[in-house]
Parts: C-alpha cells; structure tokens; sequence
C-alpha cells in the first residue's frame, strides 16, 4: 500500500454504524480495515461496469475495455459473456449474420444487424 494517504470522511446514519460494527466484529476486522476493503472492492466493480457500459456503446474495444478497467484481457472477456453481452470482434461477423437473417427469412435478425451496422465504429 502507498504510505501517503489521503483522509475521506462521509457521514452514514446510525443503524449503518451499527452494521458496520456487528460486521466488523463477527468477521475480526477492524471497521477501517473492512472500509478500506469495500472501497477497493466497489471501485473496481465500478471500473469494471463503466468499461462494459463503454464496449458496449462501442466506444472500446475488448482489449480498450480491459485496459479501462484496469483488469487482464480474459477476465474482462468473462466478466461482459457473464451479462450476456454479444461479442462482436470478429471481421465478418455482421456481414455473415446479415446473410444468415436473409438466407432464414429472419426479420429481427436482419433489422438488429442493420442497427448494429450503421453505429459508429470506435
């Protein structure tokens, strides 16, 4: 850890000090120690959905999200599959959906490629 630290205050309301103490006790850590914990937990969950929000819109690509959240290729990878987001990094790919949904008479299929085509590329 950095030894320059920088003090944070916020103010919470009494039953949340009192969660925080039953936690703290129950789990043998000091509050601090738990705080700290749930401020580097919530930051990178935080990095992490602003990233997928951000591939998701098309302004990054996989390994521009990964970098943006601050985690390695492959888990970012696992962590956009795991909301069921469609990966879409393959050259082609739309060009072989659009003739699919022609091929299979699919309507839907064929109007989400369309919108999928026609946003900007990052």
């Amino acid at each position: 850890m950095n030894a320059a630290t920088v003090t944070k205050s916020i103010r919470i309301s009494h039953e949340e000090s009192q969660e925080l103490t039953r936690l703290s006790a129950e789990m043998a850590a000091s509050e601090t120690a738990l705080l700290r914990q749930w401020i580097r937990e919530g930051l990178r969950t935080q990095k992490i959905e602003l990233a997928i929000r951000r591939y998701m819109q098309r302004e990054v690509d996989l390994r521009g999200g990964a970098a943006l959240a601050g985690v390695p290729y492959n888990r970012f990878l696992r962590e956009v599959q795991s909301r069921n987001v469609v990966v879409v990094e393959e050259d082609g790919f739309l060009d072989r959906m659009a003739f699919l949904a022609g091929a299979f008479g699919d309507d839907p299929l064929r109007i989400a490629v369309e919108k999928a085509i026609v946003q900007p590329e990052p």
